[in-house]
């Protein structure tokens, strides 16, 4: 079959402009950065007020009563977007009813994405000599640094629509598509630089023998980032509270260096626009060998899963807010985030431990509902 020429339907011609301009475009695309989180329906915008992959070298660095800072720098880059069932994620972009040609309402397109955060993560920690459960007793806050870029692309598909090849309106698959982009450039993409969300939490440490310890810290992240929630791309998670209780347990001895923390995060409502995020569980690991008194090699990684579906109450928003700040999420049912990384690390201990540097590159494998993507970490920890 012979596919007609857009100029041989008067009744179909549309200008490039108009018909991007007729496109009805919520999007509700998702971004992970590591991100990051993370990721298509889980967690606003895909994140996740962790960063996974941040334990490394703190998780086993022997902790007697004094000041220490910590400087982890990582740079995360995202190239893929993956939907609940690990492929290439999609979401709605109806298009209007144009002439002859009824409206779309079910169209979906295919998520492309180019996603990048460069991020400072200074941390300071404090502890004491004072006990309390037998534990030295201190305090730790951290206040991120970053940019966070992001470029997504969609990429319709027509089938079972007038614009299918063969289709009535096949010869408009270019305008379709160009003004699906048109949108998603203008409300989607974004390029924002600014401190993040601030985390402040006590600190309960156990020194338990063979060189073992136990660390509990009950976090509270507070909103203090810059964060507009018209905006897709920011370097706040939003205006909400998350409380992280964590613990990692660390051996080092008989040439070995080995730890774990486990994450847990619950979410507030963020009063801006009425989405709760899921609950989310963090594992980070590593398993390091000391090759000399003064250097170590080994793998590091992560698990992140979200425990809970995302939900959203509007309750309190009129239904012009509603509309004029697209408030309304795309919640699919059962669409929870997950993610795994792995990959070398290696780390240098000065004159014994006055200070610290560690690299190391994680690539990530599985996601679900989230992007997929690598990292490099570089670290400096330091006592004072």
């Amino acid at each position: 079959m012979v596919h007609p020429r857009p100029s041989s339907h008067p009744s179909l011609r549309l200008s490039a402009r108009g018909l991007a301009s007729a496109l009805v475009l919520p999007l509700p695309l998702t971004l992970a950065l590591a991100l990051a989180s993370s990721q298509a329906g889980a967690a606003e915008n895909g994140l996740q007020r962790y960063s996974p992959g941040v334990g490394g070298s703190d998780m086993t660095a022997p902790l007697v009563p004094g000041w220490y800072v910590q400087v982890p720098l990582v740079a995360y880059h995202a190239s893929k977007i993956k939907g609940n069932d690990g492929k290439q994620a999609t979401s709605a972009t109806p298009v209007d009813a144009q002439g002859p040609v009824p409206a779309q309402p079910g169209l979906r397109s295919n998520i492309g994405i180019a996603a990048d955060t460069y991020a400072l993560l200074p941390r300071l920690t404090y502890l004491s000599a004072h006990r309390v459960l037998g534990a030295n007793v201190g305090f730790t806050v951290m206040l991120p640094v970053m940019n966070r870029r992001a470029n997504f692309t969609a990429s319709p598909n027509f089938a079972g629509t007038p614009y299918a090849s063969g289709g009535p309106a096949a010869g408009f698959q270019p305008l379709v598509t160009a003004g699906i982009n048109a949108r998603v450039d203008a409300t989607q993409d974004g390029d924002q630089s600014g401190l993040g969300d601030l985390e402040v939490s006590p600190v309960l440490h156990w020194e338990i023998g063979d060189h073992q310890a136990v660390t509990f810290a009950p976090t509270v992240v507070l909103p203090t980032g810059n964060y507009n929630v018209s905006r897709r791309v920011n370097t706040g998670y939003g205006n909400f509270y998350t409380f992280r209780p964590s613990v990692q347990y660390s051996f080092v001895g008989d040439g070995w260096d080995v730890g774990a923390r486990t994450v847990l995060s619950f979410n507030t409502r963020n009063k801006d626009n009425g989405y709760y995020s899921g609950n989310m569980f963090n594992l980070d690991w590593q398993a390091m060998a000391f090759v000399s008194d003064n250097w170590r090699v080994g793998l590091q990684g992560y698990f992140v899963r979200q425990l809970s579906r995302d939900t959203q109450n509007l309750s309190g928003f009129t239904a012009t807010e509603i509309t004029d700040r697209n408030l309304r999420k795309e919640i699919i049912s059962g669409n929870k985030s997950r993610v795994n990384a792995i990959g070398p690390a290696v780390g240098w201990l000065m004159n014994g431990g006055e200070m610290m540097v560690e690299g190391k590159f994680l690539r990530e494998f599985g996601a679900r509902n989230r992007t997929e993507g690598q990292a490099f970490w570089l670290t400096v920890s330091k006592p004072l």
